[in-house]
């Protein structure tokens, strides 16, 4: 599902405009081009409808971290972010998503070898399935 989502951020030019190919899993490089989109699944398990067994989807946290040299830089990649994939339906590379929701926001600094950072964070409810 990873793997899927991150390649549906790299197919958005409105993503790509602003973070070229750097929407990686678990980690950035450090010191490494910014702004930058990573990308962590918190859990994940089977979608159980009220009174029925499985629905035959995953219901997945993700934490989708929007790195940037600036605050407004990374809320501007949140946005977009958010403008891709907040409602969206598709498939992507044998991955069905039905439904995915922003949840939670926040933001954030952090700093590296001196220099600040910030950090634009989105939580995702994310309802997939293999297509």
């Amino acid at each position: 599902m990873e793997e899927a989502l991150i390649a549906r951020m790299l197919a958005t030019a409105g993503i790509t405009d602003l973070v070229g190919q750097r929407v990686t899993p678990k980690r950035r490089t450090q010191g490494g081009d910014l702004p930058a989109v990573v990308l962590h699944r918190i859990d994940g398990g089977p979608d159980y409808p009220i009174h029925g067994g499985a629905s035959g989807l995953i219901e997945s946290r993700v934490q989708v971290d929007c790195w940037a040299e600036s605050w407004l830089s990374a809320a501007t990649v949140a946005r977009a972010v958010m403008a891709a994939l907040s409602g969206a339906t598709f498939t992507q590379d044998g991955v069905r998503f039905d439904a995915i929701f922003v949840v939670a926001q926040r933001d954030d600094t952090d700093d590296e070898n001196g220099t600040p950072l910030f950090r634009f964070s989105l939580d995702l409810m994310v309802h997939h399935a293999t297509a």
